[in-house]
């Protein structure tokens, strides 16, 4: 069995990897910012470099490409939450599926489950959605931790399981509640 938690497919992978030395030239303040930072989050300054290093790679540079937008929670909670359930499964289904197909096609070529969890968990890390997955008897079991409610549920809920049964032709099992998403994916 396997554990893993919201850090995104970087650390794990990357933890394993061969590494290299190289040298960069920082201004000062921003060095000290860093190292501020990497001691809030109780890491190294040199993991705390990878992890940004592997946002980056991972994820980040397709956000524009693809066209995504970052928002505040509060706007996203106000506005999911003045849709009807018909309006979020059909904007998760017939807008927002087809976008987010293109992100994990522009991602990689092709797909197994472990693949499509690698992405799903980047977006959840930019995201800063707390999740955690632990492989047991060759599924994956992920949890989503959050506070918008109910609706946003519904909709991550609809989303991931139209992605995995266009990407993959599989279904998932999911569970949700108002501030939990519980999904198993069977390879």
């Amino acid at each position: 069995m396997s554990n893993y938690s919201g850090s995104g497919r970087g650390s794990s992978d990357i933890a394993k990897t061969k590494t290299e030395t190289i040298t960069f030239r920082l201004p000062g303040p921003l060095l000290n910012e860093l190292r501020k930072d990497a001691k809030l989050e109780k890491m190294n300054l040199n993991a705390f470099v990878t992890k940004i290093f592997a946002n980056h790679v991972e994820w980040e540079r397709y956000e524009r490409k693809m066209g995504l937008l970052p928002m505040t929670k509060p706007f996203l909670k106000a506005v999911i939450n003045r849709m009807n359930d018909e309006e979020i499964v059909h904007l998760a289904e017939k807008i927002e599926k087809q976008n987010l197909k293109n992100i994990f096609t522009f991602m990689r070529e092709s797909h197994d489950v472990s693949g499509f969890i690698e992405i799903l968990r980047s977006w959840l890390t930019v995201s800063w959605m707390d999740h955690t997955i632990v492989i047991r008897n060759g599924s994956y079991y992920l949890n989503i931790q959050h506070d918008l409610g109910i609706k946003w549920s519904l909709y991550v809920k609809t989303l991931v399981s139209e992605l995995y049964q266009d990407i993959l032709g599989k279904r998932v099992a999911i569970d949700i509640t108002d501030s939990l998403i519980s999904f198993i994916f069977s390879k």
